[in-house]
């Protein structure tokens, strides 16, 4: 078992490795897995996440979202790391956090009964649901408020039959992980 700084690098490199052409296939692959599942096809809020940097792409997964009449909402931090989410649409303008991502500006969304589909972005994933953030808490402190399934989503290389990382209590496992894999030049 390696450390979860160690993991997190590992994994990071394996997302920064990826090519332009292999990032808009997984991005494809990724829409299409997520909208076939029943639970998203059945949901009618669904909380996704901005990718940011080497992240898969979730651009085209919100957009879907938004076409098909979903009420889409999107992660904004708070201090003390918390963080709430904020309803979104194509008007929605988006500040740069000090750091670096983009959130959307808006009043948070409090009816958190009301969501029905949850992704949650990760580094790593394992069989049994167990997810590798980016280390600041702000997913295992905030899923536990809702009750809608959660679903991860990963390359091959970043998926393991068991965590590679320790497992702390306050880690919170996720529902379903979907394994984007196949891609061939």
């Amino acid at each position: 078992m390696i450390d979860k700084s160690n993991s997190r690098a590992q994994a990071l490199s394996h997302l920064a490795e990826l090519s332009d052409q292999q990032r808009v296939w997984y991005l494809q692959k990724l829409v299409q897995q997520v909208t076939s599942l029943t639970e998203w096809q059945n949901a009618k809020v669904v909380a996704l996440t901005m990718a940011q940097d080497e992240e898969l792409p979730t651009e085209l997964l919100i957009q879907t979202a938004l076409l098909q009449g979903k009420k889409v909402l999107l992660p904004k931090v708070r201090p003390n790391h918390k963080m709430d989410f904020i309803q979104v649409d194509e008007k929605t303008d988006y500040a740069r956090h000090k750091f670096g991502m983009l959130e959307p500006i808006g009043e948070p969304f409090v009816n958190l009964d009301e969501i029905d589909f949850v992704l949650v972005p990760g580094l790593a994933f394992a069989e049994d649901g167990q997810r590798l953030g980016f280390g600041g808490g702000y997913y295992d402190r905030w899923l536990p408020k809702v009750n809608a399934p959660k679903v991860g989503v990963t390359l091959a290389a970043n998926y393991f039959k068991r965590a590679q990382w320790p497992v702390e209590q306050t880690d919170y496992a996720l529902d379903k992980i979907i394994v984007l894999d196949g891609y061939h030049e």
